[in-house]
């Protein structure tokens, strides 16, 4: 759990944008409908046979189904529980990695040297998301990946950053 300091207010709370769980979903419901789609190729000219062969083919595809709610249910619990939190004072990256493993690290605003925003792709530029790197002073470079607005995240980190320095 984070633990905020006095007079540590958050400003911004960020998650990755929709579209980088949409994709990955994408992918699964394509796998999803596969199997199905190999069924309906082989059923019709194997009728005699699929008698015999349709207990395997059963368990089969549950297995099959079963492994893909599990790779659909860890893509959206990474997706779910990576958070970024700016705060008056800090940056927090807390990453989800997996089902059981989290990766929580932070740094000062007055350590903020440089802050590069890329939009990867002519998507990310409709939809307005990208990533946010930042570099500071110790040569550590911390990114923040598709988010969307990345342009007002940048904005409001600078000028954070510029108030931490100047107190």
């Amino acid at each position: 759990m984070i633990q905020l300091r006095p007079n540590e207010t958050i400003l911004l709370f960020l998650h990755r944008h929709w579209i980088a769980i949409a994709s990955k979903l994408a992918v699964i419901s394509l796998l999803l409908v596969l199997p199905f789609l190999v069924i309906a190729l082989i059923v019709p000219q194997t009728s005699v046979e699929i008698e015999i062969l349709a207990p395997f083919i059963q368990f089969f595809l549950t297995i099959y189904l079963m492994v893909l709610a599990l790779v659909a249910f860890i893509m959206w619990t990474d997706y779910y529980f990576d958070v970024w939190i700016v705060t008056t004072e800090r940056l927090i990256d807390i990453e989800q990695h997996g089902l059981f493993r989290r990766e929580t690290s932070e740094f000062m605003l007055d350590k903020v040297q440089d802050i590069t925003v890329e939009v990867p792709n002519m998507l990310g530029t409709l939809l307005k998301f990208g990533n946010v790197m930042i570099q500071t002073a110790g040569e550590r470079s911390f990114s923040i990946k598709e988010i969307p607005n990345i342009y007002e995240v940048k904005r409001i980190i600078m000028e954070q950053a510029n108030k931490v320095n100047i107190n």
